[in-house]
């Protein structure tokens, strides 16, 4: 230190000028290395955050992808099905039975169609609201005959009748579209209990407040604050998917002018509300209300035959079961569970020869269901039936112990030869 004070000491003005203006320089050239740094950092980071829009964006219309498969294969499955079977079929009332079913699970692709179309025309801005004077007593009642025939006996569809009637500007037609895909979103969740919809008058917004309100198995946190957005989905292959019906509500109800929310508890069911200006009046208009009645979850083959082997078919979806019903019901004994649970349980209680498994059901999965089943009986075969049919869904299939896949829609021929390659035929 001695040395460099004494250095410094010696060092003649133009000598510690000269080494004022290199730190000087020093100094700048280092100020300029840092903000380039942090330029760098800066895009470095910008492009992490595409990077990463991106994966998500990509893993979402992957999601959305295999959601609308299973939702395509499931009606085209009942279709394909039930015309081979109506032909092969001498009783007319059979025949009509069949045609119910295939009508109505063409109604089904019809709205999917529909609802993909309808989803391309609002992101483009095509959508267009015609208001009028609308009785929403009237509309209401209108909801409830469309489902009329859409909800199971397990369902209790019911209509909150207001104590002040309403006539409100605003779009019929629109307004049925959002209520249809709120109901239908709740009847996708709630397998059993009560979905209750209708609207009340809010004198302090001035609004009109919808609501559809269910008990079923609710939304997981994780996925609540996305409900709404166009590729939003649960894991198809855990639970049933959110589908396109909550995006084209929230486009519309913003579109009118409004709000939309869903408040949820995982486990007991969903609420959603969305809110409408009121430019109306008050009115009256009688509604008659509708109770329903519980069905056995359980379902047995009529034959029951003792010398046939058993088959326990898990399948929450009516018209699904019926057919493979129809195909199998005079070489096997069938017995019929709607989700994991209780194919768990009939499988301990009834030891059936195999299992046809479907896969998204609620209350637990088909996937999950196969695991419980192997670890108590590793013997049992099961199959795989479902509308996920990407190699992915395959691999996952497999991995849980199943041991064969098959995808819907599945050709009944086909069905049949597996049944028999692990169990025979009689």
């Amino acid at each position: 230190m001695q040395a460099i004070y004494e250095y410094v000491c010696d060092m003649t003005i133009e000598e510690i000028e000269l080494l004022q203006h290199k730190y000087s320089e020093i100094s700048k050239r280092l100020e300029d290395a840092n903000m380039q740094l942090e330029a760098a950092n800066r895009k470095l980071k910008e492009y992490e955050e595409k990077a990463k829009k991106a994966e998500k964006a990509s893993k979402m219309k992957s999601l959305f992808l295999a959601n609308m498969s299973h939702e395509i294969r499931t009606p085209l499955n009942a279709i394909e099905g039930f015309s081979r079977v109506m032909v092969e079929t001498d009783s007319q009332e059979d025949r009509m039975n069949y045609m119910e079913i295939i009508e109505s699970n063409n109604n089904r692709l019809l709205s999917l169609v529909n609802e993909i179309l309808d989803l391309s025309r609002v992101e483009s801005g095509e959508i267009i609201v015609k208001n009028a004077p609308t009785d929403l007593n009237y509309l209401m009642n209108s909801i409830r005959q469309l489902f009329k025939f859409r909800c199971p006996d397990t369902v209790n569809l019911t209509w909150k009748k207001p104590t002040r009637p309403v006539t409100m500007n605003t779009d019929e037609n629109r307004l049925i579209q959002i209520f249809s895909n709120l109901i239908s979103n709740a009847l996708k969740h709630t397998p059993k209990g009560e979905i209750t919809y209708g609207y009340e008058v809010m004198s302090d917004t001035e609004e009109i407040r919808f609501f559809v309100k269910d008990t079923g198995s609710g939304i997981d946190p994780q996925f609540i604050d996305h409900i709404f957005d166009t590729y939003a989905s649960k894991d198809a292959e855990q639970q049933r998917g959110f589908g396109l019906g909550l995006a084209l509500c929230r486009i519309i109800v913003e579109k009118m002018g409004g709000t939309i929310q869903v408040e949820s508890t995982l486990g007991e069911g969903s609420l959603f509300t969305f809110s409408l200006p009121f430019n109306g009046s008050m009115n009256g208009m009688a509604i008659t209300s509708r109770s329903g009645n519980m069905r056995t979850l359980r379902v047995s083959n009529p034959l029951d035959q003792s010398n046939l082997k058993t088959v326990l078919v898990v399948e929450d979806e009516e018209s699904n079961y019926e057919l493979v019903r129809i195909v199998l019901q005079k070489r096997y004994n069938l017995l019929h569970a709607h989700n994991g649970i209780e194919a768990v349980t009939m499988n301990e209680e009834e030891h059936p020869d195999l299992i046809l498994m479907d896969v998204r059901m609620p209350e637990m999965d088909g996937l999950d269901a196969t695991r419980i089943i192997k670890e108590v009986n590793n013997k049992v075969p099961v199959i795989i039936l479902s509308a996920f049919a990407f190699p992915e869904n395959i691999r996952k299939a497999k991995a849980a112990g199943c041991d064969d896949f098959m995808a819907k829609p599945f050709n009944v021929e086909d069905l049949i030869e597996k049944i028999e390659h692990f169990i025979g035929s009689k």
